[in-house]
């Protein structure tokens, strides 16, 4: 009896000692799990407001239809917008037949001018792709041309620029010089507006759309699915983003006002947005066949011409959350 009387004292001690330290320790350890997921989260907070902040948003606002295999989409700014149709026969988009034509739609894509240049039947137009519009003239390729009539009065100003290309593909401008992408031959033509003087540009295989922006030369190419910085002086070779991996078959790009890229990937069924530093790579638009996209930097619209659906569908582009 002694034994039990007296023994369970030092033990009973013991236990509530260790009691005392386990609660410290779980303290300890709660104040700590409790400051760090605070801190994550606050981390992860502000990392999704900061890219929430600078993030594009597309809107559909508007579609159309009843087109002709739209290529290329261009807006002068001035609530005018075109579209070059190649329309082909039996699928060829390379042809000499003389049946292509421009249209003329407004700023939220309402055609205005179904055949504002060429037409279905005897048309001067064969197989018009990209365009372009520099001092009041639209310049447009046309297989192996390159042709340009005055925006007030197409059908009388209509006139060959360039006329020995294999295949003139899309077309940009910097104000002073034409940029020219001829797919077949894999170069860029660099072509002075006023004494017409010509300089080749290197440019990777496949190349297909271009853009400048801010003194800097842009393209894409088809068949090496990535996005390249060319040298508007003709010394460099290409540099290439290193982000072939996102894409399939490469056809158009713009630059949006912060120096983001907007590319449309024609076989990925989707217009790819590709943060400024080159470095982050997200759809912005899943759509079928998008063709060589076109902006207008006034209204903030995109234009993306459905290659495939004959049809043309305009976004709004905007910052949100």
């Amino acid at each position: 009896m002694k034994l039990f009387r007296h023994g369970p004292k030092p033990l009973r001690r013991e236990i509530e000692e260790s009691c005392r330290q386990m609660r410290v320790i779980m303290n300890r350890i709660y104040s700590w799990t409790t400051v760090t997921f605070a801190a994550l989260t606050f981390a992860g907070c502000s990392t999704m407001d900061s890219e929430s902040q600078s993030a594009w948003h597309a809107t559909e606002i508007a579609s159309q239809d009843g087109f002709a295999v739209p290529e290329c989409v261009v807006a002068d700014g001035q609530g005018n917008v075109f579209v070059s149709n190649i329309l082909p026969d039996n699928d060829v988009y390379w042809g000499d037949d003389g049946m292509g034509f421009v249209s003329r739609l407004s700023v939220k894509g309402k055609v205005e001018a179904p055949y504002w240049l060429g037409g279905r039947e005897n048309s001067p137009i064969h197989s018009p792709k990209g365009m372009c519009i520099l001092d009041g003239w639209l310049y447009l390729n046309d297989s192996t041309r390159l042709l340009r009539c005055k925006l007030d009065n197409p059908k009388a100003t209509l006139e060959v620029v360039l006329s020995k290309g294999s295949r003139y593909n899309d077309l940009a401008s910097d104000g002073r010089h034409l940029w020219i992408s001829d797919i077949k031959e894999g170069k860029v033509i660099r072509l002075n507006s006023r004494s017409r003087e010509e300089m080749a540009i290197p440019a990777p295989s496949g190349v297909n759309g271009v853009t400048t922006w801010e003194g800097r030369l842009f393209a894409v190419s088809w068949t090496e699915h990535e996005i390249y910085e060319l040298d508007p002086g003709g010394k460099e070779e290409p540099r290439p983003f290193g982000l072939a991996t996102h894409f399939t078959n490469l056809d158009g790009i713009e630059v949006l006002d912060d120096g983001s890229f907007v590319v449309s990937d024609f076989k990925g069924n989707k217009v790819s947005l590709v943060s400024a530093d080159e470095k982050t790579v997200r759809t912005l638009i899943e759509v079928e066949s998008p063709a060589d996209v076109g902006i207008d930097r006034k209204r903030g619209l995109l234009y993306v011409p459905q290659f495939k659906k004959d049809k043309i569908i305009v976004y709004q582009l905007e910052k949100r959350p």
